[in-house]
């Protein structure tokens, strides 16, 4: 004798939709997470950009900084000031004053 054979179980239509519905809430999830992820990656990709925008004005002020400490080191700008501001004249010059008061 056979034994009768159970029938396949059927899945309900509501089991269905209840996976659907799961699968649409994790999909959505999924995506407000990447879209925060990517709004701060911007965030920080324009912060970067105004790091290195800084640091080359930063760069451009050293470089103006090391050429005016050249120049203030130089013989040229020494006998400037020992000139214009202590009113000293290299040997063998000749100095002219004048007295006249206009």
């Amino acid at each position: 004798m056979k034994k009768a054979s159970k029938p396949a179980k059927r899945r309900r239509p509501f089991d269905r939709t209840i996976i659907l519905f799961f699968m649409v809430v994790f999909f959505i999830a999924i995506s407000v997470g990447i879209g925060s992820q990517l709004s701060v990656y911007g965030k920080y990709k324009q912060e970067a950009e105004q790091i290195l925008e800084q640091i080359q004005q930063e760069q451009e002020k050293n470089a103006e900084y090391l050429r005016e400490k050249e120049y203030y080191n130089s013989d040229e700008y020494i006998e400037k000031v020992a000139r214009q501001q202590l009113g000293l004249v290299m040997p063998n010059e000749i100095l002219y004053v004048n007295n006249a008061k206009n």
